[in-house]
């Protein structure tokens, strides 16, 4: 789940060998049972400790909704209440997962069909081994297809599921299809176009139908108009969250863009838990472990499957980011209840702590102790180095700017060039570690990064620029003093 931090850990020693060289709570009311009583008294915790703006949670059980928690406040001001929408993330996956394998045990298609059955025009660079992809990978993120958000976070009003084929002609797999788990949202893009080129109609809308409706989640968001109605989610900056405009990526309900209040939520996860609408062979071919994602965790088709640590109690579950938002749905299978949690928050950095809330919620309801993880200090440490690091550029630009009103030394080559052969090695391999390497490595564009994490995005733009500032300085410098020798050679010869 936390990629981006996972997969920019590196970010912290390389930098810094290049330096070498508060929200009110309140409750919906209760049953007044001890436990709802306690997992209140933790969601107000967390939020404290977790700076979690507004949240909303569900005790469910199969006959239904059994305890509400609403605390705090959204973006624009307002107190969060049940009615509250929030953005899910990628609680999205195992709503579209739900609809797939309907469909699967409707005839309509087959999961172990290839891609390219449902869309010819489905191909990577690889056309031999992406013609190998079936509708199965994409559910268990098998494909082969990266860790990546290069293809999804869009807000073109018009964009579909299947405009991003032509994008993926020169994508490369990073395994054989169907060996290895690789989590990438661009599984379920293309699922999404999958259902609508075997329907003939819009994605959002066969899901509505099939799903939503059927379901009891008519208030769901699935569409740009019906994302108008759900208030500024935030995101941390410098540690604190700040509310931010979220844009909506109309191609993108069937992987991280559905949403809804805790209500609707809840509902998915009753009917998940066994309380009707989904059927008990479609649950257990979705929960089935399918790929292995670590030790003693697994993905199966939309949905994880670990073990509830403290409690020993097998876990089905899936949580979500989109930007500014979070959302986690827990099952419990063998307690016969569920979880449901949204926050108005998000953040790669900080979602170890957003991840367990919702599972602190799930071990008191499992008669165990709550037990969060401590916060994880390398993002402290990350804005540490890059502000330091923009610090050392900003002096080092100064220095060379008023090198350059200085008279040129003819003694002063060796020094000069000394100089000049380290800023030209160490700035350039910082431009392309901060604006190539890093994103690749985290899997987004460079653009991207402020819509997860504005505060580093917005340093790395920082040093970018006074590093490219720096760069171009140190050249004019070597120039000015290039000229200047001439000069000075020229003279002397005419004086001989």
């Amino acid at each position: 789940m936390n990629i981006l931090l996972r997969r920019a850990g590196w970010l912290v020693p390389v930098l810094a060998l290049l330096l070498l060289s508060g929200a009110t709570a309140r409750s919906e009311p209760t049953s007044g049972d001890d436990l709802h009583a306690r997992m209140d008294d933790f969601a107000r915790t967390r939020m404290s400790q977790v700076e979690l703006p507004g949240l909303a949670y569900a005790v469910v059980e199969k006959s239904g909704t059994v305890h509400t928690g609403t605390f705090g406040h959204d973006g624009d001001g307002g107190d969060i209440t049940a009615a509250t929408p929030f953005l899910w993330g990628s609680v999205a996956k195992p709503v579209t997962a739900t609809l797939v394998t309907a469909m699967a045990a409707a005839g309509e298609l087959r999961l172990d069909a290839p891609v390219t059955a449902y869309l010819p025009s489905f191909r990577l660079r690889d056309a031999t081994r992406s013609a190998r992809i079936t509708l199965r990978h994409l559910l268990e993120q098998t494909s082969g297809l990266a860790t990546t958000t290069r293809y999804t976070d869009r807000t073109d009003p018009d964009r579909r599921p299947g405009d991003v084929l032509p994008e993926l002609a020169t994508a490369e797999l990073v395994s054989e299809p169907g060996t290895t788990h690789h989590y990438s949202s661009t599984n379920y893009l293309l699922l999404s176009a999958v259902v609508e080129a075997v329907t003939g109609r819009p994605f959002a809308r066969v899901l509505a139908e099939r799903v939503l409706d059927p379901l009891g989640m008519r208030t769901a968001v699935t569409s740009a108009v019906d994302a108008e109605r759900v208030p500024r989610g935030h995101r941390f900056v410098f540690g604190r969250a700040v509310p931010f405009a979220t844009g909506y990526d109309p191609a993108g309900v069937g992987y991280g863009y559905l949403g809804g209040a805790v209500g609707a939520a809840a509902a998915f996860a009753r009917a998940a838990l066994g309380g009707g609408g989904i059927s008990a062979d479609q649950r257990t071919a979705m929960f089935d472990p399918a790929a292995r994602t670590g030790p003693d965790s697994y993905y199966g088709l939309g949905w994880r499957r670990w073990t509830l640590d403290g409690a020993d109690t097998p876990m089905i579950w899936h949580g979500g980011s989109s930007p500014g938002f979070f959302a986690q749905v827990i099952l419990l299978p063998e307690r016969e209840r569920a979880v449901v949690l949204l926050t108005n928050v998000s953040s790669p950095v900080h979602e170890t702590q957003l991840l367990d809330t919702g599972f602190g919620l799930a071990q008191l309801v499992s008669g165990a102790a709550a037990t969060p993880r401590a916060p994880d200090r390398a993002y402290a440490l990350m804005l540490g180095v890059l502000v330091a690091l923009l610090a050392v550029l900003i002096t080092a630009s100064g220095l060379t700017a008023r090198a350059l009103t200085r008279p040129v030394r003819r003694d002063g080559r060796w020094r000069l060039a000394l100089a000049t052969a380290v800023w030209l090695t160490v700035v350039p391999a910082l431009l392309y570690g901060l604006a190539l390497a890093l994103p690749e490595r985290m899997g987004v564009r460079l653009g991207q990064l402020a819509l997860w994490v504005p505060d580093i995005a917005w340093l790395v733009y920082g040093v970018l620029g006074t590093a490219t500032l720096l760069l171009v300085l140190r050249l004019a410098v070597v120039a000015r003093a290039v000229g200047g020798w001439r000069q000075n050679r020229t003279a002397i010869g005419t004086d001989e």
